[in-house]
Parts: structure tokens; C-alpha cells; sequence
């Protein structure tokens, strides 16, 4: 992969991407699907939904109302096998439209997104393969009321083990028996746009072993750095893309390294 738009990392084998804009990771998994004949789920952490109708702005500053003609034949014209083509379709993408577009061209096959917008958990009214896995608090909350402590609670612990397991169970709503007895039965792609992680609490979470399990059976890893929203969206000021990358592949090495010799790796949390 040649583009200075994607910086390539490999720890024990496993294949990092790391873009600044969050529809460049269309290069990196266009490769993928390219070079497998399964089309992976996405497992994606964002902020953000991140799934409106591809090529829209521009089809839409193109055609007005007209619009939808115009993106169906820029969809058609796709060629996930062509590099120049992906990139020339970047040109025309922008930063929240990246999964539909893959669905749309079947680079993946369904997405779950691990959303902070107390969406809940529901499939996408426009796609039927995008799932918001996006409850309004922590799986043991007891109140009949969520308030500003339960969204802290959320931000918090995006990537600690209890929440995750919980909400690797609600994909099976969705994508019957993907996640069975502490054990994903599909490809897939692991994202992750650093404007998830709101505090230091977030991204140095105590219990990563779900975390790590997800690093390490992941097909690649895509990160989105994504400065200005990290600033926009974080709670606690003396954080940054930088700060948060740089945790982030520390966590992946350490998943990688802990379990190289250990196949059948177990998490710490209870199911």
C-alpha cells in the first residue's frame, strides 16, 4: 500500500492502519476485501454514528434534489480491486460517509457501531446492515432515569471488559450466533477513531482483556486519529490525538505480545 494518507504498522503479524480522516480507512479495507473472498463485519468505536449515504454532500452539491442518480452511478463505478480507484472515489467521499460506502460496495458485510449518542440498540432506519450497539448507561445501572453521572459512566468505560462483553452479546440480535460462548464466529475488522475515548479513564481501562481478545482476532485494525473531534468531543483537557495513540498501540502491543504464546486466551471478566 502506497499512499501517504495511511501509515502501515505490523506488531506480531497483525496489520495496523493508521489514518487522520476517518474515510481514508476505505484504502486499508478495501485491500483486505480485495485480497479475501469473505467480506468481514466491521466492529467500529466512534463518537459518532458515522453512517450517512456515500458520495451524499457531493451528489447533493452535483444534483440537489437530483441526487440519488448521481450517487448510484459513482457507487457503480467502484472498483474495490483498484487502488487508483478507491483513492479517486476519496475525492468524493466524505469523513462520516466510509461505511455505507463499504457496505454499499461489499468491502464489509455489516456494521456494529459501539456508539457515544445513547442511540440505544436498534438497527439504522435507512440500513438495514448497520447496528448501533449504543446503550444510555453501563450494563449495571439501576436507574429508572440516566443523567450526566451515567454519561461520564459511559464514556468511561468504552473499553473495559464488563461493557464490552455485554455489548458483544447484543450483536447476536442482530447477526444470530456472531458472538457464542466468549467467542466471535466471523471475520472481522477491528476500528477504532480515537474521539471514543472522552477521558484518561477511557483509554486506561482495568479489565482489557475483551479489548485484547478483540486485538488480537481482529483481520486488521484501523485507527482514525481524528484531532479536531477528539478536542471537540474529550472531557478532560490535557488529552489529544497524540497522547491517545500513542496508549492505543501500547494496549495493542501489550494484547499481542501477552497472548502469542497462549492460543486460547480467556477473559478476566465473567460472562
Amino acid at each position: 500500500m502506497k499512499t501517504d494518507k495511511v501509515t502501515e504498522k505490523v506488531v506480531g503479524g497483525k496489520k495496523i492502519y493508521i489514518v487522520e480522516n476517518h474515510h481514508e480507512v476505505i484504502i486499508p479495507w478495501s485491500e483486505y476485501a480485495s485480497n479475501n473472498e469473505t467480506s468481514p463485519v466491521l466492529l467500529t468505536f466512534d463518537h459518532h454514528m458515522d453512517t450517512r449515504s456515500a458520495f451524499y454532500r457531493y451528489s447533493h452539491k452535483v444534483a440537489g434534489l437530483e441526487w440519488r442518480p448521481v450517487r448510484d452511478q459513482l457507487i457503480a463505478d467502484v472498483d474495490i480491486n483498484a487502488s487508483s480507484n478507491i483513492i479517486s472515489s476519496l475525492e468524493r467521499l466524505c469523513n462520516d460517509e466510509h461505511i455505507d460506502f463499504s457496505l454499499q460496495t461489499g468491502i464489509i458485510s455489516d456494521a456494529v457501531i459501539f456508539s457515544l449518542m445513547n442511540a440505544g440498540v436498534c438497527t439504522d432506519y435507512a440500513n438495514n446492515k448497520i447496528y448501533y450497539i449504543d446503550p444510555c448507561c453501563t450494563s449495571k445501572c439501576k436507574k429508572s432515569s440516566h443523567d450526566d453521572e451515567c454519561q461520564i459512566n459511559v464514556y468511561d468505560k468504552v473499553i473495559e471488559g464488563e461493557e464490552l462483553l455485554f455489548k458483544l452479546n447484543k450483536i447476536n440480535k442482530f447477526i444470530p450466533g456472531f458472538f457464542v460462548s466468549n467467542q466471535i464466529n466471523r471475520k472481522f475488522i477491528l476500528d477504532i477513531d480515537l474521539d471514543c475515548f472522552h477521558t484518561k479513564k477511557a483509554i486506561n481501562a482495568i479489565d482489557m482483556s475483551v479489548f485484547n481478545y478483540l486485538v488480537n482476532n481482529a483481520e486488521i485494525i484501523t485507527i482514525a486519529t481524528e484531532g479536531y473531534y477528539v478536542a471537540l468531543e474529550k472531557k478532560d483537557n490535557d488529552i489529544n490525538e497524540h497522547y491517545l495513540l500513542e496508549k492505543l498501540l501500547v494496549h495493542i502491543e501489550n494484547a499481542i505480545e501477552r497472548t502469542k504464546d497462549n492460543k486460547k486466551f480467556k477473559f478476566s471478566t465473567a460472562s
